[in-house]
């Protein structure tokens, strides 16, 4: 019993010196929570009354209501990580103090339940306050029968997530004030655990990326910034809980529970072996001073040298060089005084500094010749099970949007291909990234700057055209490898034919193969002519998906190469218009689009064109002129204005064409602009040469202009000689 007294009595008597800090606690729940829920509550009876029980309504109020009670609460999960770094700074907060720390260790009680007691209040006072506010919550929605099972079943999962995670931040800060005797170090120390990690596996990317052509981010990449920080994993968790979560999820609660109890046992034998002079030390232990010199001064050497060269631009390996030692000798510098407070320490621990340095030296070296083969590396055929792949320059006007249920928006997904698609007979794509790596052996032989992408266009020849090749393998073994590559199109054409042609690609390619006519909100088509909206119910939907589907699945990538899309089809899904083309060859969807009064087979003739102007970029505007009235004048000087002449400028290596030969013989060599630039690596175009067509829409005069390119090699002659081409 008394043992028992003397603990409660303990855990009184500090909670009386963190009065401030319940105080906080009490204020942040009660105005961010509980305050902001009836406010809430208030809207949502307002909107009510004004709408009455409209279903939609309905369903708006219960998504919010689930989002504020639920993990996801911005502003549940900032008082978490306020209330976690102050608890856990100012809880031993004694310990900078030698009078302080006399006085709490001569009292009679073991370290064991002094770290207990302080440990302890500061569970309790982010823990009281928060279990107050969600039982406040918990009536005010009740009362205005928002409080569903839901709801409630939420609000507790959001509990349990915030506790671990609380407990998971407050104890790392309370580390870094056992490593340290001095709060601005302890301070600084929280904010190096909470960010180190990320900023290790962030350097790693930076340096991949700046190295190695092969190399490109992806989204497992920023995931892994984002995880590798206890905030950062804190908030990725808790919005994927709200969206449904999964089995990694549990994974990560359940290591992040070990972790979090591997953590706290660190501390308290750190609290136990801390000496008591330490109080007022940059450093308590001094055994953790090189470690923590060099876990600092070799990373934020390696992130100089980078930013120094990207200030600099082109690569500039001189200001790489003086970029790593300026911030090798300035953070060694840095360090040295926060641990001694004397700036005449700044170079103590040469042999500190030059074993930095060397390791330094070893890691630049790995990247900058590729010691690893990182670059030319290609696993075996025998250990692939599948590969993704995503082609530049390949239907661009495709976007990859996923539906976030927590910002209530679509999301573009880079890198939605790769993640989605599996090819499983993918002898075309192996080859394709077989020959890339060949393609980089060629072009680096005997290069010595440092490397980037778009290097690789620099050889070969002066018109060839590249295209990027993104390539995922999925491994036997369940490991995942992304490699890019830049390869030519004409070598490769033929390997792209075959990949183009696989189902397994193109149903990785085209969203629309994994879409439900049920999710579809609306459906429209237009060309030059016609732009009309459809009214279908859910069996046309499936219908039409079903036709357009079938019709692409034998679309080729020659068809793209030289065939002109008759019309476009644009589907609604959550308020996100996604575009496909129709061609020529979509019998299917040609003939339910006229069952349903769109003409899909009318295209642009010479009898529909009012004009084409046609425009000669290459012609230099010091040496353009104009013509008015036969007359030629330089547009450097002063040309009468158009009410004195009272006629059309032309402007010298532009000519405007309304006659219908040469409409006639222009028509069919013309590639619409917009569809050009969705396909440019793989059509050849005159881009120098700039085609405005007019077109007559109806008998009234109204008309549209559209942007045209001549097909490469097809300009007429006449044209030619007229636009000086």
């Amino acid at each position: 019993m008394t043992l028992k007294n003397s603990f409660l009595k303990l855990l009184k008597e500090d909670m009386k010196r963190r009065i401030w800090a319940i105080a906080l606690s009490m204020l942040a729940f009660f105005l961010l929570f509980t305050v902001v829920c009836a406010m809430s509550v208030s809207d949502f009876t307002y909107r009510s009354n004004q709408m009455g029980s409209d279903i939609y309504l309905m369903e708006w109020i219960h998504e919010r209501v689930l989002r504020f009670m639920g993990p996801a609460n911005e502003l549940v999960l900032l008082i978490t990580i306020g209330c976690a770094v102050i608890c856990g700074i100012s809880g031993f907060f004694y310990l900078h103090s030698k009078k302080k720390v006399d006085l709490y260790h001569s009292i009679p009680v073991k370290r064991e339940k002094l770290f207990a007691v302080v440990y302890l209040n500061g569970l309790l006072i982010y823990l009281v306050p928060y279990i107050i506010s969600l039982i406040l919550c918990f009536i005010i929605l009740g009362v205005n029968q928002y409080l569903q099972l839901e709801v409630f079943l939420a609000a507790l999962t959001a509990f349990g997530v915030n506790i671990l995670y609380y407990c998971l931040i407050y104890t790392i800060a309370i580390i870094a004030v056992m490593l340290t005797g001095n709060l601005v170090v302890s301070v600084l120390g929280t904010a190096v655990f909470y960010l180190y990690g990320s900023l290790i596996v962030a350097i790693k990317e930076m340096y991949h990326s700046q190295f190695f052509i092969s190399y490109f981010s992806t989204e497992n990449s920023d995931n892994r910034i984002i995880n590798m920080s206890p905030l950062g994993n804190y908030i990725n968790i808790a919005g994927r809980i709200a969206e449904g979560g999964g089995r990694d999820v549990l994974g990560t609660i359940v290591m992040v529970s070990i972790f979090t109890l591997v953590l706290v046992l660190t501390a308290l034998f750190l609290y136990k072996k801390r000496p008591s002079e330490a109080a007022g030390k940059a450093m308590a232990f001094r055994v953790s001073q090189p470690i923590i010199k060099l876990a600092l001064v070799i990373p934020v050497s390696l992130v100089g040298g980078i930013l120094f060269m990207d200030v600099a631009s082109g690569g500039n390996m001189a200001w790489f060089l003086f970029g790593l030692i300026f911030s090798l000798i300035v953070s060694h510098g840095i360090i040295e005084i926060i641990y001694h407070f004397d700036i005449r320490k700044a170079f103590h621990g040469k042999y500190y500094l030059l074993a930095s340095a060397v390791v330094v030296g070893i890691i630049v070296c790995i990247f900058r010749y590729d010691l690893f083969h990182y670059d030319t590396y290609l696993p075996k055929k025998s250990d692939i099970k599948s590969m993704s792949v995503d082609i530049g320059g390949l239907d661009d006007h495709i976007r990859y949007f996923e539906f976030d249920s927590i910002k209530n928006r679509n999301i573009y997904d880079n890198n939605y291909e790769l993640n989605r698609m599996e090819i499983r007979d993918f002898t075309s794509a192996y080859e394709l990234a077989k020959y890339g790596i060949e393609h980089f052996k060629k072009y680096n032989k005997g290069k010595n700057e440092v490397r980037s992408l778009y290097e690789i266009t620099e050889y070969g020849a002066k018109d060839a055209k590249y295209y990027l090749y993104k390539v995922k393998y999925r491994l036997n073994s369940g490991k995942e490898i992304y490699r890019q590559y830049m390869l030519p199109v004409k070598e490769t054409y033929e390997l792209l034919q075959d990949v183009y042609a696989d189902m397994d690609f193109k149903k990785g390619h085209y969203p629309i193969y994994q879409w439900e006519a049920t999710s579809i909100e609306g459906v429209s088509c237009h060309n030059e002519f016609e732009n009309k909206e459809f009214s279908l119910d859910v069996n046309k939907k499936e219908q039409l998906l079903e036709l357009y589907r079938a019709d692409l699945k034998n679309l080729t990538l020659n068809d793209i190469t030289h065939l002109q899309p008759v019309a476009k089809l644009t589907f609604e899904i959550k308020n996100y218009n996604s575009n496909y083309y129709v061609y020529p060859t979509f019998a299917n969807t040609i003939t339910f689009l006229k069952d349903h009064g769109f003409d899909s087979t009318r295209v642009v003739e010479a009898k529909d064109v009012r004009e084409i102007v046609v425009r000669n970029l290459n012609i230099k505007f010091e040496e353009a002129k104009v013509i008015i009235n036969g007359a030629a004048y330089e547009t450097a000087i002063a040309i009468p204005t158009m009410e004195a002449v009272n006629t059309d400028i032309e402007e010298e290596g532009t000519k405007n064409y309304s006659d219908l030969a040469s409409i006639e013989e222009m028509i069919p060599s013309l590639v619409d602009y917009d569809y050009y630039w969705n396909n440019h690596v793989f059509i050849d175009v005159e881009d120098s040469v700039e085609v405005m067509v007019t077109i007559h829409l109806d008998e009234y005069g109204n008309h549209i202009s559209n942007s045209y390119y001549f097909k490469a090699g097809e300009i007429p002659e006449f044209v030619k000689k007229d636009i000086r081409y």
